[in-house]
């Protein structure tokens, strides 16, 4: 009867020592960026900027990448296998693998982690996932070249930024049906929401523009000019800044968003395809494709303080869990 009982004592204390560990683990500061020559996605410490693993996935073209709300799993977009691949971030290998359509480029989950949307470049239509049960329920056409897509936060619509047909496609979370096509300028890609969910920012690639638009009317807010192929962006938790990547200058521009305006050119490496914001607003984490690597940038000093060099090769997306 004594063996029992300290048998079970141990047993306990496994238990609670795993469970410790693993809250530990999950607490930590990690940037996950899709490598999309390389077929691996990097897990990078951000407390030492190391690369602390590397997923590797069967297919060619990882693009876009975006992490559940609990912070579970990272889904990355597999261009060559039609598909998106779900890792499971506890223990960094792949769980499942949800066909969708054809090129798939861009994830955007919603608020409450129930559904997850993915833009198809080469199909013109938006596969909508059940992160449940890891199927597609839904499929969206819209317009042509889709590429960027954000979920409002109240989780109610899914904006869509078609890079060829100059527009972009609202579609409801209800009904998983386009409501709405609103015009946009030459080349929009990507769209990011204001924190206050009143604002959506879109950079237009093509007129080398960044547009803000009124959610509720769906009319163009606001314009700046002056950037070179603007392709990504990301807004800082307290809406104040902006973080928009000049793919043909190497560059990153930081913008106050009130007014609107340029405040600072960041230099970072060799086309910058994606930028991303840390959850206290205090670090910006941009993708260089061509350069291999991944730059910090200070938001308060807007200056990079570190630059991980061969985080990858070619180097996509990121995205950030904290």
């Amino acid at each position: 009867m004594r063996k029992s009982y300290s048998l079970k004592i141990r047993n306990v204390k496994a238990i609670l020592f795993f469970a410790a560990f693993t809250a530990v683990a999950s607490a930590q500061p990690y940037a996950y960026v899709s490598n999309m020559m390389g077929n691996t996605v990097s897990v990078v410490n951000r407390a030492d900027n190391t690369v602390t693993a590397s997923v590797f996935l069967s297919a060619a073209g990882l693009a876009g990448l975006a992490i559940s709300p609990d912070g579970a799993y990272v889904y990355v977009a597999e261009q060559t296998k039609k598909s998106v691949a779900v890792i499971s971030t506890a223990l960094n290998t792949l769980v499942a693998i949800i066909p969708v359509g054809t090129g798939p480029v861009q994830i955007a989950i919603t608020p409450n982690g129930s559904t997850a949307y993915v833009t198809n470049q080469q199909s013109n239509n938006v596969s909508v996932i059940d992160t449940v049960t890891r199927t597609v329920v839904a499929t969206a056409p819209v317009g042509v070249k889709p590429v960027g897509v954000a979920v409002t936060l109240d989780g109610s619509r899914v904006l869509v930024t078609n890079l060829s047909s100059a527009n972009i496609s609202v579609i409801s979370t209800v009904s998983n049906t386009v409501i709405a096509n609103w015009p946009a300028l030459s080349g929009p890609n990507g769209i990011a929401m204001s924190p206050n969910g009143n604002l959506a920012y879109v950079t237009n690639q093509y007129a080398n523009s960044v547009t803000v638009y009124n959610l509720n009317y769906g009319s163009i807010q606001n314009l700046i000019s002056g950037f070179t192929a603007p392709n990504a962006l990301a807004v800082t938790p307290d809406g104040r800044q902006m973080y928009v990547t000049n793919s043909n200058s190497s560059t990153v521009f930081a913008m106050n968003t009130s007014p609107l305006q340029i405040i600072a050119r960041v230099p970072v490496g060799l086309l910058p395809s994606s930028v991303t914001v840390s959850a206290d607003g205090a670090t910006a984490y941009v993708t260089n494709a061509y350069g291999y690597s991944l730059s910090e940038i200070d938001t308060a000093t807007n200056t990079v303080t570190y630059t991980l060099a061969r985080v990858g090769i070619y180097p996509f997306s990121a995205a950030l869990y904290q």
